[in-house]
């Protein structure tokens, strides 16, 4: 049978029964085939137009909801069900809870192959104004500036007042922005003709100094008015700290360029993760959310369970946020960082906080890694992995397991290649003990998770 033409642009009455990766509605046609549907969650009945078909699964549109789940909410964003951001906002918190864990029992099962993982209850944050960083693309539409987000599968903005999931100040900036733009001119970019300055605003809180930072994305060198928009922030937005202008002049979907230059104050902004405290760049790397990274961090901590002796790796180190939280219980810890500015960020935090057995390294972890016991002089007991979301190079975890440390802690937000990273530490010896999801990232369908394996041949 064509499944193509017999199942696209048709509308189909589904029963919901499960959920995917990115936090869809799963059910079933007549002949058992699968269909994705967005915004559907599990327990309702839908009608869905399909949209897309592959071998083995299709995609559909959610018309209407025929059956509602206890757990729908009628959300309180006005720009919901266009906005690509929050996926789960008409979904109530708790019920949301329990779609990660089981995004993350799926993923271990179907992808890891593990017959049953070991994993312990999501622990929840708060649902709402918990990011500190937000990038907020900007483009016209009918002569007016839009700021705000991309909609769902598209890279038309919708313009966001205020985003729930952000910081209050943030909506204040944002207008400020808009008024810069009308008293300025400065002309907005086009991504299909490549023209045009203004290309994203980036903003980051430190929650806990209450300091802001603003940055400017653009398409050339410098921008219209400078010390008029910094007067207006200086006068109106509370704790603004600095401001930045990030120099993009490819022709790429890649938010941020090579370039930073400072316009006004330092360039960082500070926050802190329990009593230690980090700066922050536009450019580097740090989580979004401040309170859950501390229950991220102390989970960490509990799986390396240190004494004080141990040598300890943190690859994919960033400005050293992990490195320095164990450094304070280790003998030492050796930080691998691939990109320069945040290695410098990590010595400079380092510093700050008074912690000196700790190094730090711009390499990449997977050449760096296999020469370690040779160039350090030094047999490591515990290596911590917090990698981007595509995981880790086979290299590295060949050269983990060539190591045979003790333990391995695997921090994540990717739970597909976690998982597929898990499965190949295992093979070679490792034993999955433990994994901890924790909600980073409530309204949406990303979920974080520690993983500790252990090598007990060791």
């Amino acid at each position: 049978m064509n499944r193509k033409s017999d199942l696209k642009n048709k509308v189909y009455t589904v029963k919901i029964d499960g959920v995917g990766s990115d936090g869809q509605g799963v059910g079933r046609l007549n002949d058992g085939f699968a269909v994705f549907v967005p915004n559907a969650l599990p327990g309702e009945t839908v009608s869905a137009l399909i949209i897309k078909v592959k071998s083995n699964y299709c995609v559909g549109k959610l018309l209407e909801v025929v059956v509602p789940s206890d757990s729908r909410v009628k959300p309180d964003c006005p720009v919901a069900l266009r906005c690509g951001g929050c996926s789960l906002l008409h979904c109530a918190y708790p019920f949301q809870l329990d779609l990660k864990q089981q995004i993350v029992e799926q993923a271990f099962g179907r992808i890891g192959k593990f017959a049953d993982p070991p994993i312990a209850r999501i622990i929840a944050g708060q649902p709402f104004r918990y990011r500190n960083k937000s990038i907020f693309p900007v483009s016209e539409s009918d002569g007016l500036p839009q700021i705000g987000f991309y909609s769902k599968r598209s890279h038309t903005v919708v313009s966001v007042e205020d985003c729930l999931i952000e910081p209050e100040i943030n909506s204040r900036v944002i207008k400020l922005i808009g008024g810069y733009i009308a008293d300025s001119g400065i002309s907005i970019y086009n991504e299909n003709s490549h023209s045009g300055l203004l290309r994203h605003v980036l903003l980051r809180v430190g929650f806990a100094t209450g300091e802001v930072m603003v940055c400017l994305v653009i398409n050339g060198d410098g921008i219209p008015k400078p010390s008029l928009l910094i007067e207006q922030f200086i006068n109106d937005i509370p704790g603004f700290s600095t401001m930045a202008i990030n120099k993009n002049k490819s022709r790429t979907n890649v938010v941020l360029g090579d370039q930073t230059t400072t316009l006004y104050g330092s360039g960082v902004i500070h926050d802190y993760i329990g009593d230690l405290r980090f700066e922050i760049s536009p450019v580097t790397f740090f989580q979004v959310n401040a309170t859950q990274t501390k229950v991220l961090y102390d989970i960490v901590l509990e799986f390396a369970s240190l004494t004080g002796a141990e040598v300890v790796i943190d690859a994919f180190c960033g400005i050293g946020t992990i490195s320095l939280f164990l450094a304070r219980f280790a003998k030492h810890v050796y930080g691998v960082e691939i990109v320069s500015e945040s290695v410098l960020s990590a010595k400079r935090n380092a510093e700050a906080n008074s912690i000196h057995n700790v190094t730090f390294y711009n390499e990449p972890a997977e050449s760096w890694l296999p020469a370690f016991s040779q160039n350090i002089k030094s047999n490591p007991d515990i290596i911590v992995l917090d990698p981007p979301r595509k995981g880790c190079d086979v290299e590295l975890l060949q050269a983990i397991g060539s190591l045979s440390l003790r333990k391995v802690i695997y921090v994540s937000c990717d739970m597909g290649t976690l998982a597929r990273d898990t499965r190949r530490l295992a093979d070679m010896g490792y034993v999955l003990m433990a994994v901890q999801p924790v909600d980073m990232f409530p309204q949406t369908s990303h979920v974080e998770a520690v993983v500790l394996l252990e090598h007990l041949g060791m």
